[in-house]
């Protein structure tokens, strides 16, 4: 189809899962015709033993060589990621790596000022072609941005790992193609935006709904029930400065409440519209809403799984989850020293089995026998690390509860885990509770909850 390019080069995408295994990974097969030599492949040229077998295979490595196909590896290189995909970011740092697709003042190789590329799945023959001018990217005879046209590929590519219908792979592409990555991003998460009130001495961080109404037009609530129409394009750039921080979009710098009412709607506010405006902004704040959404999630999980997650309140406005797992129980406390990864501490009960004391966990003010007790100990904490930086306390509660829920598959991808709990629970020989009704962890469990939160 591309043979006229000139190279082709058949490669295998792994992209490797976001937990501890490092050997799990998805995979697609995607055959790469350039009218370039793509130079990080060509430095892997097959090279066979004295038996005719390929030389061994390192997974770490970003490119390499295997049964006559090039394997590009895609691997999550940080642990404490501040904003976007960790999967899709880094595919697309690794496509912008092989492919040459950098800055051109890096010490890096880097693809000619023109050229074309095909995309090719064999196994579905679907094909999407890149073309390159002088001051232009193109994808699919559509201009696009270099940053948008690699997040394009790197989701279509890893679409590819599981949808095998070319159909809906074209489809797929082409919405990645008129819906840049930053627009997609607002129409789930709202538009991010700030000011600097002057008269208060704050920033405001806020958040706008944002909707689509065409193919190149979306529109804003700059204020209570009042939307302002903004190009896809103005939108993208728009992101790029309030949420990527890109000081390159020097056009949205400095913009206040009336700046904005005033590029939007083509006039100025009146002063009650500014005054109305700022009120509503001041209470879409990004970190109030944020929480309130996470309250909110929390309190769904209680209700969905109202037989394996428990929520009571402790001192100091301290919540205690608890979460019966498929092989023991557990417990997500907030943490008194709170880390951007780690706001939360996990512990796993442990009842009297081996290698475990046995402890009665009472209130001080009484030793009624009817009181509920735990008998074991809580093993931990645990170092549960997220991958973002900017996960809220209730989402970072969520995720750890959601994923302790299927206990017997989470021990095996966070390596962290295992540790603590008893060989005998893991190898599914016996399970590890509380000792009491699910029910009566509703009532001040008396217990010095402090032991934990510290």
């Amino acid at each position: 189809m591309f043979d006229h390019y000139g190279n082709k080069y058949e490669c295998e995408f792994r992209i490797y899962t976001a937990d501890d295994d490092t050997s799990s990974y998805n995979s697609t097969y995607v055959d790469l015709y350039s009218t370039y030599s793509i130079r990080q492949l060509e430095h892997f040229t097959q090279r066979t033993t004295s038996y005719g077998r390929d030389i061994y295979h390192n997974h770490m490595r970003t490119v390499d060589f295997e049964d006559g196909k090039y394997v590009i590896n895609s691997h999550i290189q940080s642990r404490a990621y501040h904003k976007g995909e960790p999967l899709i970011i880094e595919l697309k740092n690794t496509l912008q790596e092989v492919l040459g697709w950098g800055s051109r003042r890096s010490n890096h190789y880097t693809a000619p000022q023109t050229f074309k590329m095909g995309f090719v799945l064999p196994e579905t023959n679907m094909a999407v072609m890149v073309e390159k001018g002088q001051t232009y990217y193109q994808l699919m005879n559509q201009r696009v941005r270099k940053k948008n046209l690699l997040f394009a590929l790197s989701r279509f590519i890893y679409r590819s790992c599981f949808e095998s219908e070319p159909k809906a792979l074209l489809e797929y592409i082409i919405r990645m193609i008129t819906m840049p990555e930053n627009v997609t991003y607002v129409l789930e998460n709202r538009t991010p935006f700030f000011y600097f009130n002057i008269k208060e001495r704050e920033k405001v961080n806020c958040r706008l709904n944002t909707r689509l109404i065409s193919n190149t037009e979306a529109v804003l609530e700059i204020s209570d029930g009042i939307w302002a129409p903004i190009e896809i394009n103005d939108l993208d750039i728009m992101v790029n400065y309030f949420y990527h921080e890109h000081a390159r979009a020097k056009t949205w710098a400095n913009m206040t409440p009336k700046k904005l009412w005033t590029r939007l709607m083509g006039e100025e506010p009146s002063s009650s519209q500014l005054q109305l405006m700022e009120e509503f902004l001041v209470q879409n704040r990004t970190s109030d809403m944020v929480e309130n959404r996470a309250k909110e999630l929390m309190a769904s999980l209680e209700v969905k799984y109202p037989d394996r997650i428990k929520i009571i309140e402790v001192k100091d406005g301290y919540k205690v989850m608890f979460v019966r797992g498929r092989l023991a129980d557990w417990v997500i406390i907030n943490s008194a020293y709170k880390t951007q990864t780690q706001k939360v501490k996990t512990f796993v009960f442990v009842d009297d089995g081996p290698n475990t004391r046995k402890q009665d966990y009472r209130t001080a003010e009484t030793d009624s026998e009817d009181y509920a007790i735990f008998k074991g100990q809580f093993r931990g904490p645990i170092c549960i690390d997220n991958i973002h930086t900017n996960s809220s306390l209730g989402d970072q509660y969520a995720a750890r509860a959601l994923a302790l829920l299927n206990d017997n598959i989470t021990v095996k991808l966070v390596s962290t885990i295992a540790k603590y709990v008893p060989r005998s629970v893991l190898e599914g020989e016996k399970e590890s509770r509380l000792g009491i009704e699910w029910e009566d962890i509703n009532n001040n469990i008396g217990f010095n909850w402090q032991k934990l939160i510290i």
